[in-house]
């Protein structure tokens, strides 16, 4: 097994996270055909998603390292949800490159997400994942996430 460090992402980190993007994402336009393949790269996409993100002391953004070399992260920020009664965080998006998937990472990094946002007072955490995800899927419900609905969409 690997030794695995999990540490916060800095503002200084932004580059580093869209680059992890795209590799950690490249098969999900087999998932979803509408997805804009260049969003990480973009400049209203990625760099102003993961700026935003670094910024906001609401959220969480944590990196995982493996010999100095980042291979994984994990994205989450506050969600609302006018609906419910509990304060939610999202999940947003977490990977890991693909030559180290499968040796415990992905649990490292939600772990340490879960226990800072309990932290930060949340009381219910939101994931969302492809309906054809199988292994993500299988993965969050590993981690306790139960179905609560299902997202729907048309073509018109």
């Amino acid at each position: 097994m690997v030794k695995v460090t999990i540490r916060p992402a800095n503002i200084n980190e932004v580059k580093v996270l869209q680059n992890l993007n795209d590799e950690i994402f490249v098969d999900n336009y087999k998932y979803d055909p509408d997805l804009r393949t260049e969003w990480a790269q973009s400049e209203d996409g990625g760099k102003k998603y993961f700026t935003d993100l670094l910024n906001d002391s609401n959220s969480i953004c944590l990196l995982a390292v493996v010999d100095q070399k980042i291979v994984g992260y994990i994205a989450a920020a506050p969600k609302e949800i006018k609906y419910r009664k509990s304060s939610y965080i999202e999940v947003e998006n977490m990977g890991v490159t693909p030559e180290y998937r499968s040796q415990g990472i992905g649990n490292m990094l939600m772990d340490q997400c879960l226990g800072l946002a309990k932290e930060k007072g949340f009381q219910r955490v939101f994931v969302n994942a492809y309906s054809k995800n199988v292994s993500a899927i299988d993965f969050y419900k590993r981690k306790g996430f139960e179905e609560i609905d299902i997202s729907l969409e048309k073509n018109l």
